[in-house]
């Protein structure tokens, strides 16, 4: 109690404001967006991200999909998925499972898996809970690398044409 010899702050600063609320240069916060996207197209940091496709060989990364797709029903897309990405498709999609053990009783039942980022562009719209749908312009260093560099990343024609305008 903030009332006791040595007990907590009466006030403290709250965390929840401190986060992401930090000024980082214009050129530092670039340049990590590009070792970021260029870490989604690296084989070796995107196996080694992900435990289980470590001694496995990916091919054709980044993985690059024409404008199209973002048309398709949700069915159809994860077809369309499982056929593009091939042995990677188990990753692809997002997971969550019943965390073993205590964790469970204390509000942290469940496990995501992060799954696959869907790049697109400004006019393209792609609805699915099942992989993470991130714009072009608004795409972050958090979103590319949120617990270390090289995610499975996909990214659509227009929004690659976007990127480029972005990173001029």
């Amino acid at each position: 109690f903030p009332s006791h010899e040595g007990g907590r702050r009466a006030h403290p600063p709250r965390v929840v404001h401190m986060i992401n609320s930090r000024k980082i240069n214009k050129k530092e916060e670039k340049l990590a967006l590009v070792s970021a996207l260029s870490a989604t197209a690296n084989e070796k940091i995107v196996s080694n991200k992900y435990e289980r496709l470590q001694g496995k060989k990916i091919a054709n990364l980044p993985v690059i999909v024409e404008s199209k797709f973002t048309n398709l029903k949700t069915k159809d897309t994860i077809s369309s998925l499982k056929k593009i990405l091939g042995s990677l498709e188990e990753f692809a999609l997002r997971n969550k499972k019943i965390r073993s053990g205590k964790g469970k009783l204390r509000g942290r039942r469940y496990k995501k898996s992060a799954g696959l980022l869907f790049v697109v562009g400004e006019k393209e719209k792609l609805k699915t809970n099942l992989i993470d749908v991130k714009g072009a312009k608004k795409l972050s260093v958090i979103d590319l690398a949120n617990s270390g560099a090289g995610r499975l990343t996909m990214y659509t024609e227009e929004a690659i044409n976007e990127l480029k305008e972005r990173l001029k």
